[in-house]
């Protein structure tokens, strides 16, 4: 029964894939590329094929895996998702707190020296934006779950969420400013949520490949990126 049932969401996946894609042209269209499973190095979890046009799944309570790209490093990334339950089991985070989300790894040099920009899905509605730096760290044994700083947790208004089960975007861009900042801008859906300049300070070494995280839940997704 399971393989039938997976196949017909597919379908409907994409068909709402190609629907978003048309109404979503707005944000730097035609710069984007299209991640396939073999250009993704997954170091946490399991990534699956689910379709056509990269479709992609994940269903472990811990996903990590970034852009193979050669050292030519994208500056932006853009997420299509589709949240469809729960992991196949539970794993807290590193603080201990239970929470399903899914989102974007930017300017990853290494798991302790990254930036990023999640969509939760519980126990709140919000995309949370948090540096992760840990200078002369670069492996996760070294740094665990240190180095964390929040740089905005952003409510979503009712019927944002994705517990609604339908396809949502998540898309970043980010920038060097001529004073060493870090300017990022953060679209959902389409629009764009916030504008924001993170200083030097705070994101200094800060370069690498883009990536894709998740947190206990069962998601369809398709990753592109742009330089």
């Amino acid at each position: 029964m399971r393989g039938p049932r997976i196949r017909a969401v597919t379908i409907v996946i994409a068909g709402a894939w190609l629907a978003c894609a048309t109404a979503y042209g707005a944000t730097a269209a035609g710069r984007f590329t299209l991640i396939h499973k073999s250009d993704l190095n997954v170091t946490e979890g399991t990534i699956s094929s689910a379709g056509p046009h990269a479709l992609l799944r994940t269903r472990d309570p811990a996903m990590r895996a970034e852009v193979l790209d050669g050292g030519h490093h994208a500056t932006a990334a853009r997420l299509w998702f589709r949240y469809l339950g729960e992991s196949t089991t539970t794993k807290p985070l590193g603080s201990g707190q239970i929470r399903r989300q899914i989102g974007l790894k930017l300017r990853s040099s290494d798991p302790c020296n990254l930036l990023y920009v999640m969509w939760h899905a519980y126990p709140d509605d919000a995309i949370e934006v948090q540096v992760k730096r840990n200078p002369g760290e670069s492996t996760s044994s070294e740094c665990g779950n240190h180095g964390y700083t929040t740089v905005a947790t952003i409510q979503l208004r009712s019927g944002d969420g994705t517990g609604d089960h339908t396809a949502h975007r998540l898309e970043a861009h980010t920038r060097r400013t001529a004073n060493g900042a870090l300017a990022l801008r953060v679209y959902t859906d389409g629009t764009l949520l916030r504008r924001f300049r993170l200083s030097h300070s705070l994101t200094a070494g800060l370069n690498g490949p883009i990536g894709i995280r998740s947190d206990n839940g069962d998601y369809l997704f398709r990753l592109k990126s742009a330089r």
